[in-house]
């Protein structure tokens, strides 16, 4: 049996490869209902001595603990994107020290001791995703799949084999095609967008011509809606007055605002200290109060989950609110499809510079190109797909199982591997 693990930035997926036969996909939550495994760790805090060590749990179970006890935990979501930074080593949580190592493998155990509730037991050996570029502009690529492969080996799989997420996800198309094909394989997930430049063939033949990527997808698409809707809601672009000069409000902290990763990082005392007394220097304390209220109330997940929403339903809408009301905080703003492209142009341009580059050296173009196969959930988001459309024009699109295709790609990789088939 093969298991493939395809850890996101945002949901992860499990699957395994039997012998012969289909891809199984574990199913998670209280009714099993879902494929995708919220990449998510929750803290709450020990009960009794002083030093009792924080209570660690992932997933479903995290956005559990997380509404059942608010402020007095600690969420962190987008785990995967501190991966490649060489400047974030490890954090402290209520007393207790955490690498980033360990904050990986507490989503894999619990990933895999969710997948093993309904499947046989794992085993040691993983395929496990990685992106064609990490995300962030210091990422160490060296770096990441070091800590990967550690993170992996303390969730109880010894023997890691890493393969490009885009590249997963062409083996998974691959058993569907009846004829020599040259495809480009999308993979737009949340933290970053991958290309895979392949020749399929029947029989599963699969051969590499390109590859390109670039840190920017669906939380990059998330933090526009913060910068342009929230952020000025909560004192961006303000000043407040110090020894007779007006001086603007320091961008550094809404830029850790903006990134889901670093947003409970706010929450250390200095910090606060800190933006307690910009409050009061503040020409607008109340935007200062609302900064403080989100930051101080764990509001960062539901904040998220409110910009997600709005994001998700411009995918079939020209217009959605984003409603977001806890105390001080009311936010009830209405975003135009149009607005949202514009703010997410330089986006796209990255995007399709990447496309461009995926032929560098291939000797073929976009004109060539016979199928484009597009995966994860930032797909939906008409503005990527108008790009690759246009980009792609005389291909054929499929999609379909756009969240799940890395994972069942892993585990069908690792199987006819192992097996000696697909070559790449």
């Amino acid at each position: 049996m093969s298991v493939g693990i395809d850890f996101g930035t945002t949901n992860s997926v499990l699957a395994v490869a039997p012998g012969r036969g289909g891809i199984q996909v574990a199913r998670h939550g209280a009714d099993r209902s879902s494929s995708n495994f919220r990449s998510i760790l929750c803290f709450v805090r020990g009960g009794g001595a002083a030093r009792a060590q924080p209570i660690v749990l992932a997933g479903p179970a995290a956005m559990e603990a997380y509404l059942e006890h608010g402020s007095d935990c600690r969420l962190i979501q987008s785990v995967k994107s501190m991966v490649a930074n060489p400047n974030f080593s490890q954090t402290h949580i209520f007393g207790r020290k955490f690498t980033i190592e360990e904050l990986v493998a507490e989503i894999l155990n619990a990933l895999r001791a969710s997948a093993e509730a309904e499947l046989p037991p794992l085993g040691d050996s993983v395929t496990a995703g990685r992106p064609v570029r990490f995300a962030g502009q210091l990422a160490n690529e060296e770096l990441a799949l070091k800590r990967l492969a550690d993170a992996f080996g303390l969730a109880g799989f010894r023997h890691v084999d890493f393969a490009a997420e885009p590249l997963a996800a062409a083996y998974k198309f691959a058993s569907g095609i009846r004829e020599t094909k040259l495809c480009v394989v999308a993979d737009f997930g949340g933290g970053t967008s991958d290309f895979s430049l392949v020749r399929l063939a029947p029989g599963a033949e699969l051969e590499t011509l390109g590859a390109s990527g670039v840190g920017i997808a669906g939380d990059r698409l998330d933090y526009r809606i913060i910068e342009k809707i929230v952020c000025p809601l909560l004192g961006l672009d303000s000043h407040y007055l110090s020894m007779g000069k007006r001086l603007p409000m320091p961008v550094h902290y809404y830029s850790r605002f903006q990134r889901w990763s670093d947003l409970s990082f706010l929450r250390a005392p200095d910090t606060l200290r800190e933006l307690r007394g910009l409050m009061r220097m503040s020409e607008v304390p109340e935007a200062l109060e609302r900064l403080i209220y989100i930051i101080e109330e764990e509001l960062g997940f539901d904040l998220y989950r409110a910009v997600s929403a709005a994001k998700t339903a411009l995918s079939s809408q020209e217009t959605a609110t984003l409603e977001f009301r806890h105390g001080p905080v009311q936010i009830s703003e209405q975003i135009r499809r149009d607005d949202f492209n514009r703010w997410i142009a330089e986006d796209l341009d990255a995007i399709d510079a990447q496309l461009s580059k995926l032929f560098e050296g291939t000797g073929a173009g976009p004109a060539d190109v016979d199928q484009v196969f597009m995966t994860g959930g930032t797909s939906f988001v008409p503005a990527i797909r108008a790009l690759v459309a246009a980009r792609f024009h005389a291909a054929d699109f499929a999609d379909g199982d756009e969240f799940i295709s890395v994972g069942a790609g892993l585990a069908l990789y690792g199987r006819e591997r192992s097996n000696g088939g697909l070559s790449v």
